[in-house]
């Protein structure tokens, strides 16, 4: 909405200039700091429907300054932006109340408008919501205690969905705050994309006949269907506004419908019952879904910083210090369930030489499609990670040496037919008293005798 005002920060005046510019022009009233210090002040003496900070800023950090914000005037939201990523600042930041976290070297102008507009949507729409449960109140003193425990329902809304929930979780923990906030004959929800092709959670009383109830999730199924052609051919959209109507699909005289959206995940929810929801009843309805949507947001956020912190940028394997992680528990779990585990440590052969005369581009482009190739090799259950450079190490649980001397003969030789190069491979077996650490180690000598001996070959913790 134009005349919107934002606050900016940022030490780096280039990025200042064109960040005010470019929103200027866009009909906000802008105002820009240069550091902490100077957006502190402009905190305390004005009020900002939004604010942009950068992480690092002379004076005070962005982190503190969101600390200030949310202290002085709650409603602003606030960006960070930053030019690294990091697990620990982001979750910190959502925590503290950021509406977004985002890397300076993957936004664009366009897609920076985008995330404000819906960063100051969500700012109106909260306060439309104040101002309508304000209304409510005011309108009419016999309903105060109810209008009461709606607020509280409100509120748990928020507490339950707020932190870092599993799918699951989200879903049932949201259909059990429906159920006891309004009263209700029947409810459900599909949801599509949480891992699972489909996932589903349903109440009803019990004396609502089993056929009815079967017409019910038929006729909830049909719908999330129909989205999900919708939500595919014409792309994504705001949430469908909910509705108390009869349906000739749904058994129940009176219905409240509600879809959420977050990415490639769409979830279609339905309420029913004999008697007509009030106006009030089909408000809160709609605030749950939307709390539900922005928990399911963060959700997504939530697992995408995560994976940042787990995965290799490049090849999408798991990192050198998951890696660690990980073999420290197989470890574990072989020496307690007296399991065997092999360990291969691969490197490509000459990899200097294709960095050098093919260039580094080639390099990179070598290294996925040979992480896309042992991830398709391997059985599910075995890990396979990038230790550093050109070298991978694949976990393989439950795998005696012998098994794995024959898993990693066919890697060697499957890579050297199919992606033209070659690869020398060190494997180690774990053996009693051995743990993760002198497990890579014996795998890594093993290795430098394969690349000793010749190079494309197998070599086994000691002994050809």
């Amino acid at each position: 909405m134009a005349g919107e005002k934002i606050l900016l920060a940022d030490d780096d005046r280039l990025m200042l200039g064109m960040l005010k510019e470019y929103l200027s022009g866009r009909g906000y009233a802008v105002e820009a700091a240069g550091n902490g210090n100077e957006a502190l002040n402009a905190i305390k003496t004005g009020k900002f429907h939004l604010a942009l900070f950068d992480l690092k800023l002379p004076g005070l950090s962005g982190l503190e300054l969101l600390a200030h914000v949310k202290q002085h005037s709650p409603d602003t939201e606030v960006i960070l932006f930053t030019g690294y990523a990091g697990l620990d600042t982001a979750i910190q930041a959502l925590r503290l109340g950021a509406y977004d976290y985002l890397l300076k070297s993957e936004v664009r102008f366009a897609e920076l408008q985008a995330v404000l507009e819906r960063a100051l949507e969500r700012r109106r729409l909260a306060q439309a919501n104040r101002e309508l449960l304000d209304h409510l109140q005011e309108a009419q003193e016999e309903l105060k205690k109810r209008r009461a425990a709606e607020l509280v329902q409100i509120r748990r809304i928020g507490e339950a969905l707020a932190g870092p929930l599993a799918w699951e979780q989200l879903v049932q923990g949201l259909l059990n705050l429906m159920w006891e906030g309004l009263s209700l004959t029947a409810l459900g929800v599909e949801v599509y994309g949480l891992g699972e092709d489909l996932t589903q959670a349903y109440r009803c009383q019990p004396g609502l006949g089993e056929a009815v109830f079967e017409d019910f999730q038929t006729g909830l199924k049909e719908r999330l269907q129909l989205a999900l052609k919708t939500h595919y051919q014409h792309g994504f959209r705001e949430p469908a506004a909910v509705c108390d109507s009869a349906s000739r699909a749904m058994p129940l005289p009176a219905m409240l419908f509600g879809d959420i959206r977050a990415g490639e995940v769409l979830a279609m929810v339905a309420a029913g019952r004999e008697a007509p929801f009030s106006a009030e009843e089909a408000e809160l309805f709609r605030i749950f879904n939307l709390q539900g949507e922005a928990a399911l947001k963060n959700l997504l956020l939530f697992e995408q910083v995560k994976c940042l912190a787990i995965r290799d940028g490049l090849t999408g394997l798991y990192n050198h210090r998951h890696f660690w992680e990980l073999l420290n528990r197989e470890v574990e779990l072989a020496r307690r369930y007296g399991r065997p585990l092999s360990l291969l440590f691969l490197d490509i052969d000459d990899f200097k030489n294709i960095n050098d005369t093919l260039g580094h581009p080639q390099g990179d482009l070598v290294l996925k499609k040979l992480a896309a190739y042992l991830e398709g090799s391997v059985r599910q259950a075995d890990l396979v990670c990038r230790y550093g450079g050109e070298e991978f190490v694949v976990v393989l649980s439950q795998t005696s040496p012998e098994q794995g001397r024959v898993l990693a003969e066919r890697l060697r030789s499957g890579i050297a037919g199919e992606l033209k190069i070659t690869v020398s491979i060190g494997l180690a077996g774990l053996e009693p008293g051995m743990d993760a650490e002198n497990l890579v180690k014996v795998a890594d000598a093993a290795l430098y005798r394969a690349k000793q001996s010749g190079k494309n070959r197998v070599c086994v913790g000691g002994r050809d």
